[in-house]
């Protein structure tokens, strides 16, 4: 899943590489033996179809088995592509890119575009409607934001200042999407950051037990609320490490639409 991406196109491109601990010898990638870190990169390069010097190894965390690696400009957007499987070749890319896995004994667990710390999961993003909330007007490099409620399906829907949203691929373009779900209010579902994979790829899938219903009742948790669902108890806090070693503090919640016949 991709994260933070900025500006692929004129700043550098994170990318994080996370292996399997039992699968993969860390050791040698730490000493770099062979120059096993300038190879993979090179070979990277090759399945992403830009030059052999774009990507470089930036460090090592033998303890997490992660490679933090980085992207030149212009070329984070045909890795952007080929990962969320907009590029017209990107199912060849991705092939490409298990090959040079598998030829490096790299067992990759996940991939992270940018500075976020999520799993990756090809083909699932949809950049186009990554979107910052900001708390008022003032500055509408902030983001947008506006102060009334809009009425979405008879529901109001405020803004979910603070938040920035990421995307996820449910139709072609708006046109399809407001033909599905235009009408359908808007919710929000809190949880915690290992979780994000698993609704993206399985949906976000009901309980049978819980609170206000009978045990064997379907029911699945949301609210018209981004802040209830922002609370900790729901939306567990988690920490990332930049490459510049800054500190930041994340959430997730899904924005979601309820049918109104529900």
């Amino acid at each position: 899943m991709s994260g933070d991406v900025k500006e692929p196109e004129t700043q550098e491109l994170p990318i994080l590489i996370r292996l399997d601990t039992d699968r993969t010898d860390m050791k040698k990638w730490a000493i770099n033996t062979d120059g096993i870190q300038e190879r993979f990169g090179a070979g990277l390069c090759q399945a992403f179809g830009i030059p052999s010097t774009c990507i470089r190894v930036d460090s090592i965390d033998s303890d997490e088995a992660i490679i933090n690696m980085c992207i030149r400009p212009p070329y984070g957007k045909n890795v952007v592509d080929s990962l969320n499987g907009t590029a017209p070749d990107a199912a060849v890319r991705m092939q490409a890119v298990r090959k040079c896995c598998c030829d490096f004994n790299a067992n990759v667990e996940s991939i992270t575009l940018g500075e976020f710390g999520l799993k990756i999961e090809d083909r699932l993003m949809d950049p186009r409607w990554n979107k910052k909330y900001a708390w008022s007007n003032d500055n509408p490099d902030e983001g947008q934001y506006w102060s009334n409620l809009i009425d979405q399906g008879g529901k109001p829907y405020y803004c979910p200042s603070g938040w920035i949203r990421f995307g996820v691929k449910v139709a072609k373009d708006d046109k399809e999407f407001d033909a599905n779900w235009g009408n359908w209010y808007v919710a929000y579902h809190g949880t915690r950051g290992e979780n994000a994979s698993k609704i993206l790829t399985s949906g976000l899938r009901v309980s049978t037990a819980g609170c206000f219903y009978g045990d064997g009742i379907s029911r699945a948790y949301v609210s018209p609320s981004i802040e209830y669902c922002g609370h900790p108890r729901y939306a567990f806090p988690w920490k990332q490490t930049t490459k510049n070693g800054e500190v930041r503090w994340y959430q997730l919640v899904f924005q979601c639409r309820v049918n109104p016949a529900s």
